[in-house]
């Protein structure tokens, strides 16, 4: 009787591996975005402070565009997650989202110049030609057009 030794099936254990660990990386974005609305919520009450409407808008506006800005972060991650590739599209909608979100908030300061709005702007311009440029030519659309 002779035995013999056979290695495991190493990519069927990573893949199980990788699925495992993208589900508990999933639990923890949901976590993390329960935790992140709760304080975006509480933050709201700052509204309700003797503190001026005037001074405490903008903090609240700020609050809520960064949760946004997070929530489209993660939902790049779920993407990769699922994928297995990050796409240029998919990064580039967090980014176009933080910087509005910048400008708003650039906005709602005391003092801007037109010189730093004109650079987001055109940051911004940039940004959707490339996010255009990479749904037009992304490599499901090149499977399409064969």
């Amino acid at each position: 009787m002779t035995f013999k030794f056979r290695f495991p099936d190493t990519k069927a254990l990573f893949e199980r591996f990788l699925r495992y660990t993208i589900n508990i990386l999933i639990l923890y974005v949901i976590f993390i975005l329960a935790i992140g609305l709760v304080k975006t919520v509480a933050g709201g009450s700052i509204l309700w402070s003797d503190k001026s409407f005037a001074t405490t808008f903008p903090t609240v506006i700020s609050d809520i565009l960064s949760f946004l800005v997070i929530i489209e972060l993660f939902k790049g991650f779920i993407d990769y997650f699922h994928a297995r590739r990050f796409s240029l599209h998919g990064l580039l909608d967090p980014a176009i989202i933080f910087v509005i979100r910048e400008i708003i908030v650039y906005l709602y300061g005391d003092h801007y110049e037109w010189s730093t709005i004109a650079a987001f702007s055109g940051l911004i311009l940039v940004l959707a030609v490339a996010r255009t440029l990479a749904v037009r030519y992304s490599p499901a659309a090149a499977r399409e057009d064969d």
